[in-house]
């Protein structure tokens, strides 16, 4: 579980662009968190074409590569129906995106499916914490009762990023290969309204 040590790395609203954060990774980076604009496309091709073979098919869950349409389609959101988060750092005096984290929300339903991506040098790293944070902020805010997603059984990375956050997780019924994520935003986090728990729902509620 998450730990408030965590929780009070260095997080402020960004003055540059309305609805974002900057972040501090345990190296002293600083990385910036903000909704994905239709101008981020090349930011987000080039991000995709720098990913491993292995994360690529982890992402997808299938060895091709996204089209330029699809890439197009991910970066021009609307902000409501679906949200995307990117992170990014200056490298050698340029923007680079380091990681993305979106959903998109299913109908009436209240749920909203998941996702998230970070380059191979910022897994491990608390990256991936620090985004999943900043969605379930932005789904508490904009009505989504559950997040859910999915990802392959052997992709210890993520199960070990989702059990850290709050998600339950199943083996799909279909596949032994898939395992189903999903996080009741209702009861987040745990012991929400006690202690430390309560403190974080707190935090993340009053984020811009």
């Amino acid at each position: 579980m998450l730990t408030q040590d965590e929780t009070l790395k260095t997080v402020a609203p960004s003055p540059s662009r309305p609805g974002s954060e900057m972040w501090a990774a345990a190296d002293g980076t600083v990385i910036t968190i903000r909704p994905i604009t239709a101008a981020d496309l090349a930011l987000e091709q080039e991000f995709v074409c720098g990913l491993s073979a292995r994360t690529g098919y982890q992402r997808l869950m299938s060895a091709r590569r996204l089209s330029l349409e699809e890439l197009r389609r991910f970066t021009d959101v609307d902000g409501e129906s679906e949200l995307a988060l990117v992170a990014t750092t200056s490298i050698r005096g340029r923007e680079r995106q380091i990681g993305v984290v979106r959903y998109v929300k299913e109908s009436a339903s209240g749920d909203a499916e998941m996702a998230v991506v970070l380059s191979d040098d910022w897994q491990g790293r608390g990256l991936g914490t620090r985004l999943l944070l900043s969605l379930i902020g932005a789904a508490n805010r904009h009505g989504v009762r559950r997040l859910v997603g999915m990802t392959l059984s052997d992709n210890s990375g993520m199960l070990a990023l989702a059990r850290k956050v709050g998600f339950e997780l199943a083996t799909d019924p279909r596949s032994a290969t898939i395992t189903n994520l999903a996080l009741d935003l209702a009861a987040w986090p745990p012991a929400a309204g006690a202690g430390r728990g309560g403190w974080l729902l707190q935090q993340l509620q009053a984020r811009p």
